[in-house]
């Protein structure tokens, strides 16, 4: 006579999936109030902490009920396995954004010309209390940024100040970034002033830029630029990859040709005439030789 065996099952490995399906939504759910409901990034970096000790937790509870499971036939065979595939959707993240922390120098605050970076002045209204600030960096830490950041360097372009400027008026336009100031060279003799605002797609942390255009000759500009994030001591090196990319992207229209841009400059050269009015006509000059009638 056959009869039927009842398996216990694991108590253990219960819990210990019932905490991994708890991180995910912890996770999501701080992101979520910090990207659109105006949640402090302090708070949801707390909430996204208490994700990963649950994730890792639910491992520990995995590996507790796991002698139980395989040495004693106890069911949850299944469940540890969603429990370690769960935790995985936490701590992967969680080691990428460690190896960031510790592998990249810890600024908020990076400008390709430390000496005289740009100066940020619209930029100030997205700063709340308790953000960085946005003066420039003492000189201690504008050379250990130089030395952290050897190769992030001013773009050297060999096209005249007000080709470049609309270059990169379109590029910032194309990265979607939020232009909050700019000024015409011809309002300074610094040259021209770009100022941008945007916010990380997953995160909502925001990060302004300054783009400063000084003419070297007549058919020569030099770009600098600068990057700060509003909050947090340490980047991950997000401002050096937007630098980097931007002027790569500068680069790259120029490299595919200028003629558009030309012909643009030409048209707004064309309606600055028209706006100054039809020029004097100059007057007839007399000959020499000719005579003055009277009488």
């Amino acid at each position: 006579m056959s009869g039927k065996y009842k398996f216990k099952s694991s108590r253990m490995a219960v819990w210990a999936l019932w905490l991994a399906r708890l991180t995910i939504p912890v996770a999501i759910i701080s992101f979520l109030l910090m990207r659109f409901g105006g949640m402090h990034p302090s708070i949801a970096v707390y909430c996204f902490g208490a994700a990963i000790a649950l994730s890792f937790l639910s491992i520990l509870a995995s590996l507790v009920a796991f002698p139980a499971i395989w040495f004693e036939g106890y069911r949850g065979g299944q469940r540890l396995w969603g429990t370690f595939l769960r935790s995985l959707i936490i701590i992967l993240p969680a080691l990428t954004l460690a190896y960031f922390y510790f592998s990249r120098p810890a600024f908020s605050d990076l400008s390709t010309n430390p000496v005289e970076p740009p100066e940020f002045s619209a930029a100030w209204t997205y700063r709340h209390d308790s953000d960085n600030s946005l003066d420039v960096g003492s000189l201690e830490v504008r050379e250990k940024q130089a030395l952290a950041y050897p190769d992030l360097e001013s773009l050297y372009i060999d096209h005249s100040s007000e080709l470049v400027y609309l270059v990169v008026e379109d590029e910032l336009k194309k990265a979607k970034w939020d232009i909050i100031r700019q000024t015409d060279q011809r309002d300074s003799i610094d040259g021209a002033l770009f100022e941008a605002h945007t916010r990380s797609l997953v995160t909502g942390l925001h990060y302004v830029m300054a783009i400063r255009l000084t003419p070297d000759s007549e058919f020569a500009t030099i770009v600098d630029m600068r990057s700060a994030s509003l909050w947090g001591p340490h980047d991950l090196g997000l401002n050096a990859r937007r630098i980097q990319g931007f002027f790569a992207s500068v680069q790259e229209r120029l490299e595919q040709g200028v003629q558009h841009f030309e012909l643009q400059l030409e048209e707004i050269k064309r309606q600055r005439r028209l706006e100054q009015g039809p020029l004097p006509r100059p007057k007839p000059k007399r000959r020499p030789d000719a005579t003055v009638r009277t009488g």
